[in-house]
Protein backbone atom coordinates (compact mmCIF):
# COMPACT_ATOMS: atom_id res chain seq x y z
CA UNK A 1 0.00 0.00 0.00
CA UNK A 2 1.06 3.32 -0.79
CA UNK A 3 1.93 5.86 1.89
CA UNK A 4 1.14 9.33 1.91
CA UNK A 5 3.95 11.84 2.30
CA UNK A 6 4.05 15.12 2.34
CA UNK A 7 7.30 16.31 -0.04
CA UNK A 8 10.15 18.42 1.42
CA UNK A 9 12.53 20.00 -0.10
CA UNK A 10 14.91 16.31 -0.52
CA UNK A 11 11.74 14.94 -2.53
CA UNK A 12 11.39 17.83 -5.37
CA UNK A 13 13.01 15.32 -7.93
CA UNK A 14 10.09 13.02 -6.77
CA UNK A 15 7.52 15.86 -7.59
CA UNK A 16 9.18 16.54 -10.96
CA UNK A 17 8.98 13.16 -11.82
CA UNK A 18 4.94 12.32 -11.08
CA UNK A 19 4.14 16.45 -12.13
CA UNK A 20 5.82 15.80 -15.66
CA UNK A 21 3.98 12.06 -15.94
CA UNK A 22 0.60 13.87 -15.44
CA UNK A 23 1.29 16.41 -17.73
CA UNK A 24 2.44 14.01 -20.66
CA UNK A 25 0.22 11.69 -19.89
CA UNK A 26 -3.71 13.98 -19.45
CA UNK A 27 -2.10 17.00 -20.88
CA UNK A 28 -5.85 17.98 -21.03
CA UNK A 29 -6.22 17.80 -17.72
CA UNK A 30 -3.84 20.92 -16.44
CA UNK A 31 -3.51 24.28 -17.28
CA UNK A 32 0.11 23.94 -18.15
CA UNK A 33 2.00 21.83 -20.64
CA UNK A 34 4.90 19.29 -20.52
CA UNK A 35 6.59 21.13 -23.04
CA UNK A 36 6.97 24.10 -20.88
CA UNK A 37 7.10 22.22 -16.94
CA UNK A 38 10.02 19.82 -18.84
CA UNK A 39 11.86 22.79 -19.16
CA UNK A 40 11.91 23.96 -15.76
CA UNK A 41 15.62 23.62 -14.44
CA UNK A 42 16.55 22.14 -10.78
CA UNK A 43 16.30 25.13 -8.82
CA UNK A 44 12.71 25.86 -9.91
CA UNK A 45 11.36 22.37 -8.88
CA UNK A 46 13.06 23.09 -5.64
CA UNK A 47 10.94 26.57 -5.27
CA UNK A 48 8.08 24.82 -6.39
CA UNK A 49 8.18 22.53 -3.64
CA UNK A 50 8.93 25.51 -0.97
CA UNK A 51 5.91 27.42 -2.41
CA UNK A 52 2.93 25.03 -1.82
CA UNK A 53 2.39 21.86 0.10
CA UNK A 54 2.68 19.17 -2.21
CA UNK A 55 1.59 15.29 -1.08
CA UNK A 56 2.41 11.80 -2.81
CA UNK A 57 1.28 8.64 -2.48
CA UNK A 58 4.68 6.96 -2.72
CA UNK A 59 4.95 2.73 -3.13
CA UNK A 60 8.34 1.33 -3.20
CA UNK A 61 10.05 4.47 -3.71
CA UNK A 62 7.86 5.52 -6.90
CA UNK A 63 5.41 8.55 -7.03
CA UNK A 64 1.96 7.10 -7.74
CA UNK A 65 0.34 10.32 -7.41
CA UNK A 66 0.66 14.08 -6.97
CA UNK A 67 -1.66 16.60 -5.25
CA UNK A 68 -0.61 20.49 -4.24
CA UNK A 69 -2.33 23.04 -2.19
CA UNK A 70 -1.53 26.31 -1.44
CA UNK A 71 -3.08 30.27 -0.70
CA UNK A 72 -2.93 32.03 -3.47
CA UNK A 73 -2.48 35.74 -3.15
CA UNK A 74 -5.72 36.59 -5.17
CA UNK A 75 -7.57 34.58 -2.87
CA UNK A 76 -9.74 35.47 0.54
CA UNK A 77 -7.49 34.29 3.83
CA UNK A 78 -9.51 31.31 4.51
CA UNK A 79 -9.29 29.72 1.41
CA UNK A 80 -6.41 27.76 -0.14
CA UNK A 81 -6.60 25.60 -3.69
CA UNK A 82 -6.12 22.49 -4.40
CA UNK A 83 -4.28 21.79 -7.31
CA UNK A 84 -2.55 19.41 -9.94
CA UNK A 85 -3.93 16.49 -8.20
CA UNK A 86 -3.24 12.97 -10.31
CA UNK A 87 -3.13 9.75 -10.09
CA UNK A 88 -1.86 7.13 -12.37
CA UNK A 89 -3.79 5.25 -14.56
CA UNK A 90 -2.70 1.91 -13.00
CA UNK A 91 -3.62 3.47 -9.61
CA UNK A 92 -6.89 4.91 -10.35
CA UNK A 93 -9.98 3.72 -8.42
CA UNK A 94 -7.50 2.19 -5.37
CA UNK A 95 -8.67 5.41 -2.86
CA UNK A 96 -5.07 7.10 -3.57
CA UNK A 97 -7.24 10.23 -4.72
CA UNK A 98 -9.23 10.18 -1.46
CA UNK A 99 -6.61 9.90 0.67
CA UNK A 100 -4.49 12.90 -1.17
CA UNK A 101 -7.73 15.10 -0.48
CA UNK A 102 -7.90 13.98 3.14
CA UNK A 103 -3.61 15.02 3.12
CA UNK A 104 -5.10 18.22 2.13
CA UNK A 105 -7.81 19.21 3.93
CA UNK A 106 -6.33 18.15 7.09
CA UNK A 107 -2.95 20.72 5.86
CA UNK A 108 -5.38 23.59 5.15
CA UNK A 109 -7.42 23.32 8.47
CA UNK A 110 -3.59 23.62 10.26
CA UNK A 111 -2.77 25.96 7.48
CA UNK A 112 -6.11 28.10 9.09
CA UNK A 113 -8.34 27.85 6.10
CA UNK A 114 -11.90 26.76 6.31
CA UNK A 115 -12.31 25.74 2.60
CA UNK A 116 -10.88 24.13 -0.50
CA UNK A 117 -11.47 25.41 -3.30
CA UNK A 118 -10.20 24.04 -6.98
CA UNK A 119 -10.63 24.41 -10.52
CA UNK A 120 -11.53 21.69 -13.44
CA UNK A 121 -11.96 21.62 -16.99
CA UNK A 122 -15.54 21.32 -17.92
CA UNK A 123 -14.75 18.46 -20.52
CA UNK A 124 -12.67 16.36 -17.42
CA UNK A 125 -16.23 14.66 -16.19
CA UNK A 126 -14.02 11.77 -14.54
CA UNK A 127 -12.09 14.56 -12.20
CA UNK A 128 -15.00 16.30 -11.89
CA UNK A 129 -17.33 13.08 -10.46
CA UNK A 130 -13.91 12.02 -8.44
CA UNK A 131 -14.34 15.89 -6.80
CA UNK A 132 -18.09 15.69 -6.30
CA UNK A 133 -17.78 12.12 -4.45
CA UNK A 134 -15.31 13.75 -1.91
CA UNK A 135 -17.54 16.75 -1.20
CA UNK A 136 -16.64 19.15 -3.47
CA UNK A 137 -19.33 21.80 -4.98
CA UNK A 138 -19.98 23.64 -8.19
CA UNK A 139 -19.45 27.74 -6.78
CA UNK A 140 -20.91 28.96 -10.22
CA UNK A 141 -17.38 30.62 -10.38
CA UNK A 142 -15.28 29.72 -14.09
CA UNK A 143 -12.06 30.70 -14.67
CA UNK A 144 -11.56 31.50 -18.42
CA UNK A 145 -8.60 30.36 -19.44
CA UNK A 146 -9.19 30.13 -23.17
CA UNK A 147 -11.28 33.55 -24.20
CA UNK A 148 -14.58 32.71 -26.02
CA UNK A 149 -14.20 28.58 -25.70
CA UNK A 150 -16.84 27.34 -23.47
CA UNK A 151 -14.67 24.54 -22.95
CA UNK A 152 -11.45 26.82 -21.56
CA UNK A 153 -14.05 27.87 -19.02
CA UNK A 154 -13.29 25.60 -15.82
CA UNK A 155 -15.44 25.35 -13.10
CA UNK A 156 -14.19 26.32 -9.78
CA UNK A 157 -15.28 23.89 -6.57
CA UNK A 158 -15.13 24.27 -2.88
CA UNK A 159 -15.82 22.42 0.13
CA UNK A 160 -15.14 22.90 4.03
CA UNK A 161 -12.63 21.48 6.08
Amino acid sequence: MADIIRAHDDDWSLVREIRLRSLSTDPAAFGQSWEKESTYDDAVWRQRVQDAAWFLAVEDGQPLAVVAVRHEADSPENERELQAMWVTPTSRKTGLAQRLAEAVLAWAAEDGADTVTLYVGPSNVGATGLYRALGFQDTGERWQIVEDDPDGAWLKMARGV
